[in-house]
């Protein structure tokens, strides 16, 4: 109630006095605060009318259009603080940032490594980069950037986690477990971590150590369809068929197109004798190919073998 009070006393005043510019800046800064975005970039282009050349405005506008998930029309509007104030590093952070919310990287690059250029202390541009090299398989880079990232900021759960995903992409598994340990002692409701971790020990073999993650994986995200695949493989090595496929067709419950689900679930049907069920899901999981990790063209093959059972 607050809030809406002194929202409405600036719009009095500016009724009073349209052209109280200040009071116009106060009441965009009211509404960024209580999140109302598209009033708040109502009032930005008014005063934008007004000071084309005022970078901040410009700034600002890029942030709302940012919140409103417009991320072409805020780097647009970054792109023109910038060209007033081509050093400012927020400026230029925003703008790399914007473009790697589009996945433009190549773009965003130079811009973060201006802010480090100008603040050879900004924890979040290194990081930014350090998520950038590891998109692009770039694994050197990414690990350098990262470590640098936890340098100046030891807390950053995120800057651990894919320091971990890195460390076992080139192959150093046993410090990706340490790492993502870390992650998980600084989040504990990371799912992701425990996911991953639970990847590591099955494909070391290490069933039991993968099914305790991959249970703490799906209490804190229900919908992980991959922890559901892994988990129901597992089952069924322990011959709990019908744990198995409860779990399957449940996550099929919140997902019905997801390739591998019901590729996972036709070989646990199968197994269990049930024909019928086997070859339905193994055409739905050739319907859902996109969301498949086995090719396609082996499953086509599978299922012709089986289509006159």
């Amino acid at each position: 109630m607050e809030n809406l009070s002194k929202i409405d006393e600036l719009n009095k005043k500016l009724e009073a006095n349209p052209t109280d510019f200040q009071t116009r800046r106060q009441l965009v800064v009211e509404f960024l605060l209580h999140g109302f975005n598209e009033d708040a970039l109502k009032q930005l282009y008014y005063l934008l009318k007004r000071f084309p050349e005022d970078p901040g405005l410009h700034y600002n506008a890029g942030i709302v259009l940012e919140n409103l998930k417009m991320f072409d029309k805020a780097i647009v509007s970054y792109q023109n603080a910038l060209n007033i104030a081509p050093d400012e590093p927020d400026y230029l952070y925003n703008l790399g940032y914007a473009y790697l919310q589009t996945q433009d990287y190549e773009k965003a690059i130079p811009y973060f490594k201006r802010v480090l250029q100008l603040e050879e202390d900004d924890a979040n541009s290194y990081f930014n980069l350090g998520f950038i090299y590891s998109k692009q398989g770039e694994h050197e880079l990414a690990i350098t950037c990262l470590k640098a990232a936890l340098e100046l900021n030891p807390q950053d759960y995120l800057a651990y986690f894919y320091l971990a995903y890195e460390s076992d992409q080139t192959g150093d598994r046993e410090t990706a477990k340490q790492l993502y340990e870390k992650v998980l002692e600084l989040s504990p409701d990371y799912s992701w971590a425990y996911f991953n971790l639970a990847s590591i020990y099955y494909d070391e073999g290490d069933s039991e150590t993968a099914k305790s993650y991959l249970e703490h994986t799906l209490e804190l995200n229900p919908k992980d369809d991959n922890a559901s695949v892994i988990l129901a493989k597992i089952l069924a090595k322990e011959n709990d068929f019908d744990n198995a496929i409860m779990l399957l067709k449940n996550s099929l419950m919140n997902n019905p197109y997801n390739g591998d689900v019901n590729y996972t679930l036709a070989h646990l049907y199968k197994e269990t004798g049930n024909i019928e069920q086997y070859k339905y899901h193994l055409k739905e999981a050739m319907n859902n190919h996109d969301t498949l990790s086995v090719d396609i063209k082996q499953l086509q093959l599978e299922y012709r073998s089986y289509q006159n059972l």
